[in-house]
C-alpha cells in the first residue's frame, strides 16, 4: 500500500476528530459566560499537598511586586476553604455553591468579613499550577490583587476516581473588626461597650 502525503494528511486530521473528547459540564457551563476557567486535565500522579505558609508567601510576593498587602493565614478561612475543597472533590464538580453560598458559609465557618473572595480550581497538581491558572483567569487574578485583603485560608482534597483529581479552594479575606467606620457620616468608632 502507498501512502500519499495528502493521504496521511487525511487520516491525521480525521485521527484528531475521531479523538477529540466533548467539552465537560464545566467547560460548557464557562464558555456560556465567555470566561476561560482553567481546568488542568491528565497526567494527575496522586494527592497533591499544600503548605499554607508557603501559599501566603507566594500570594505575598505577587501582590506586594505590585504595591498591594501581604497576607497570613487565617485558621477560619484555612477551615473554610477545606470544607470547600472536600465538597467539591466529593462531588466530582467545582462549584462556588456546594454547602451553600460563600456568605454563608464564611458566617458558618465563624469568619465575619469585612472582605471576602474565593477562587477554585480543579486539576492543578501543586500549588504553582494551581496559582498560575488563577493568575491566568481575570476573574481570579483579580481577587488575588483585591485590594485590603490581609488573609487568606487554603486547602486541596483529591478526589481519586475523577479526571481531574485534585480540587482546590483559596479563600482571600479580611476580618470585619468593628471599627470600619462605613458612610461618609459614620462619624468616629465607638467601642463595644460604648465608651
Amino acid at each position: 500500500m502507498i501512502l500519499t502525503l495528502r493521504g496521511a494528511l487525511l487520516a491525521l486530521i480525521a485521527g484528531t476528530l475521531l479523538v477529540a473528547a466533548p467539552p465537560t459540564p464545566s467547560e460548557a457551563l464557562f464558555g456560556l459566560f465567555k470566561k476561560k476557567e482553567e481546568v488542568i486535565v491528565g497526567g494527575q500522579t496522586g494527592p497533591a499537598t499544600v503548605s499554607s505558609a508557603d501559599a501566603a508567601a507566594k500570594i505575598s510576593a505577587y501582590r506586594t511586586s505590585r504595591g498591594l498587602s501581604a497576607v497570613t493565614v487565617d485558621g477560619s478561612l484555612t477551615a473554610i476553604a477545606l470544607s470547600q475543597a472536600q465538597a467539591m472533590a466529593r462531588a466530582n464538580k467545582m462549584s462556588h455553591s456546594l454547602g451553600g453560598s460563600f456568605p454563608s458559609r464564611l458566617s458558618r465557618g465563624g469568619y465575619d468579613a469585612l472582605i471576602a473572595a474565593e477562587n477554585l480550581a480543579a486539576g492543578p497538581r501543586n500549588l504553582d499550577e494551581a496559582i498560575a491558572s488563577w493568575q491566568k483567569s481575570k476573574g481570579h487574578n483579580a481577587n488575588l490583587l483585591k485590594p485590603g485583603v490581609t488573609q487568606i485560608g487554603i486547602a486541596v482534597s483529591y478526589a481519586p476516581n475523577s479526571r481531574y483529581g485534585n480540587f482546590w479552594a483559596l479563600v482571600l479575606g479580611t476580618p470585619d473588626d468593628g471599627q470600619t467606620q462605613r458612610g461618609p457620616d459614620a462619624g468616629p468608632a465607638v467601642a463595644a461597650d460604648g465608651q
